[in-house]
């Protein structure tokens, strides 16, 4: 601020030059303050976009095979609710890690700081249930008192000993970015490995005295959204991936220049801790009794391991890598997956069934591992009996899961076998629509005044019988329940009572008895509607997208058969007897056939549908929608009881 004193008035050049210079001050202090408002976001970033990502920057520094170092500066511009994600910050803490500083500062939508917190502000818990060197978890969760708001998270992580160089996330569904950097720098006797996924950018590579620098920058990137259906978002938003080629985790030295070098690592890491003792070894020859062949045997084992061992989550340390030994879990009855394998392993080869401990990356939205790229991207161990046709896999976390079967969670993905002479990438087998069944019997009885009751049987294997157990096993009423009207849709009942059988049996079955004082949909005059079934029969292409860019996926390939036995009420009779529909087409495969008895005044709807494949390629999009359609076509229509 300035004055002009009236004695001696100021030239007019030197007036302007102090204006300019005044508004050039104000200019700065505005940039400095104000410079997260969201009125500078570019109109395209704002474009169906839940948050807009400032800032995302991160300097990775490895200095040697032991010791690396990671600085993030973060600021994400949350436009509404459901970006509300960002508000939450989490990060992890265990001997081999350490979050050093970190600092949070909020901003509101004119870019003005509304408040700042430090670590000391932010709370931290413990985990590891005290089974082994815990870690700890420090969290953070900011407020939003209105929307848009803006997020900046700057925090350093130290790392001693480190298998995994830090991968970096381009973009996430929904979210814009205006500016991007990652910088890795290594010792340049080390090296440095990276691929980047879905996108075409590549690092400024630069050296320094005895350091590589890689930077990767990006800037203005509008939001990307992921249509419906359209599966792992690996398959379409970028990432960087880095390794290493040499790495130490406490004693360990490895190398991970190849899967060969990275499995015989992993075989030094288990070391003695996959065979059992002569006691434990004695006590799984009895167990196995009069078993033979090797699926013999390794069924009996399996079926002693669901029944007797528990599973539990232990990530911290070297235990992140290295499981417990097999005694340990023959003696204490739990582990973790890599324990778990472990023991497995070990008991198959006390009856001398081979096997084979392999790492595998879990979950719907895995990053896959890729044949010319050695990483450690797994989060996840099963085992493998190998087998001269079709090799045997284990998911030996799992109480519940049918011997042999996987499950989508690891299922049709990359998985590194670890074999005396290293590792091998190898792929895991996927399921057939016959090996994921659901089966219903539904049983209506119609009284005179449209009251009615509905017995259904179900009958599931595979992916139905672990969404089943999930969902209802040992689980209360209402969450039962919850499996019949959020999942399947059905018709809300007036009374409903579910029953279930044992986990441990395949096929599972559980019953429905529900009770509807009302089963007619319309009636109008002296005709009554009913629907055919009380349930909608194809739930997973419910939402179309036009112009799918995405490829569509089901959750896994399956059949559902529907028989539907309908009693009428003394007095009416169909009007028509539906017609029967036949449909059949890369997709999939769908049947309904309609049966009247005039003597038992019985309606038999039998229905079927099969989905051959899960992934369907965007450009084979519209057959799904034929599929749907027919399905559609004749679920929508209804039956039309007349007066006799």
């Amino acid at each position: 601020m300035f004055t002009i004193s009236p004695a001696r008035p100021l030239p007019i050049l030197a007036l302007l030059v102090m204006l300019q210079l005044n508004l050039a001050a104000q200019q700065k202090i505005f940039t400095i303050t104000e410079k997260y408002s969201v009125s500078n976001i570019a109109d395209s970033l704002l474009k169906g976009a839940i948050a807009v990502v400032r800032t995302d920057e991160t300097f990775f520094e490895a200095k040697d095979e032991n010791t690396a170092t990671m600085k993030v500066h973060h600021v994400v511009t949350i436009l509404n609710q459901r970006g509300s994600r960002y508000l939450q910050f989490v990060e992890v803490s265990d001997k081999f890690s350490k979050l050093d500083e970190a600092e949070i500062i909020i901003y509101d939508a004119m870019g003005r700081k509304i408040k700042t917190y430090s670590k000391k502000d932010m709370q931290s818990t413990a985990y590891g249930s005290g089974l082994v060197e815990d870690g700890k978890y420090t969290y953070f969760t900011a407020s939003a008192p209105a929307y848009p708001i803006t997020i900046e998270q700057n925090y350093t992580t130290k790392f001693t000993g480190i298998l995994d160089y830090p991968d970096s996330y381009l973009q996430q569904p929904g979210v814009s970015v205006e500016n991007f950097s990652y910088i890795a720098q290594v010792n340049a006797l080390m090296g440095l490995r990276y691929r980047v996924l879905n996108s075409n950018i590549k690092p400024e590579i630069t050296s320094s005295g005895a350091n590589t620098s890689y930077q990767f920058s990006a800037r203005n990137m509008p939001a990307q959204n992921k249509e419906f259906n359209s599966g792992p978002s690996a398959n379409y938003f970028a990432k960087i991936e880095l390794a290493p080629n040499k790495f130490k985790m406490m004693d360990y030295d490895g190398s991970m220049a190849t899967w060969k070098e990275f499995g015989l690592w992993s075989n030094k890491l288990i070391g003695n801790d996959n065979r059992l003792s002569e006691k434990n070894e004695a006590f799984i020859k009895t167990l196995i009794g009069g078993a033979s062949t090797d699926i013999e045997k390794a069924r009996v084992i399996y079926n002693y391991l669901q029944q007797n061992m528990r599973y539990v989550s232990i990530q911290l340390g070297i235990g992140g890598w290295k499981p417990f030994s097999a005694d340990f879990v023959q003696e204490k009855k739990y582990g973790d997956c890599k324990a778990l394998s472990n023991y497995m392993k070990a008991a198959l080869a006390a009856v001398n069934v081979p096997s084979l401990y392999a790492e595998v990356n879990a979950g719907e939205n895995a990053y896959p591992a890729s044949d010319d790229f050695p990483s450690s991207p797994f989060n996840h161990i099963i085992l493998c009996i190998p087998q001269p046709k079709d090799s045997v896999w284990l998911e030996c976390t799992s109480n519940t899961s049918d011997f042999g079967v996987l499950g989508n969670f690891t299922e049709n993905r990359k998985a590194l076998l670890i074999t005396p002479a290293g590792g091998v990438l190898v792929n895991t087998p996927k399921s057939t629509a016959r090996q994921n069944k659901m089966s219903i019997v539904n049983t209506y009885a119609i009284s005179e005044d449209w009251s009615g009751k509905l017995t259904s049987s179900f009958s599931a294997t595979g992916e139905f019988k672990e969404q089943q157990i999930a969902w209802m096993n040992g689980k209360s009423s209402d969450e039962k329940a919850a499996y019949l009207l959020e999942v399947l849709k059905w018709k809300q009942p007036d009374e409903l009572n579910i029953t279930n059988g044992d986990a441990k049996v395949s096929p599972y079955k559980s019953t429905a008895t529900a009770a509807y004082e009302q089963l007619y949909s319309m009636k109008l005059s002296s005709k009554v509607f009913i629907n055919k079934k009380n349930y909608l029969f194809f739930i997973d292409g419910t939402e179309e997208v036009s112009n799918r860019k995405q490829d569509f996926y089901f959750s896994f390939p399956y059949i559902k058969t529907d028989t539907s036995i309908m009693q009428l009420p003394a007095g009416f009779k169909l009007e028509t007897i539906p017609a029967n529909r036949a449909f059949t087409n890369d997709i999939g495969r769908y049947t309904s056939t309609y049966q009247w008895d005039t003597n038992t005044r019985n309606l038999t709807m039998v229905t079927e549908l099969e989905i051959i494949k899960a992934r369907i390629p965007a450009a084979d999009y519209p057959k799904m929608l034929a599929l749907k359609d027919e399905i559609m076509k004749d679920s929508n229509e209804k039956l039309v009881l007349i007066t006799e």
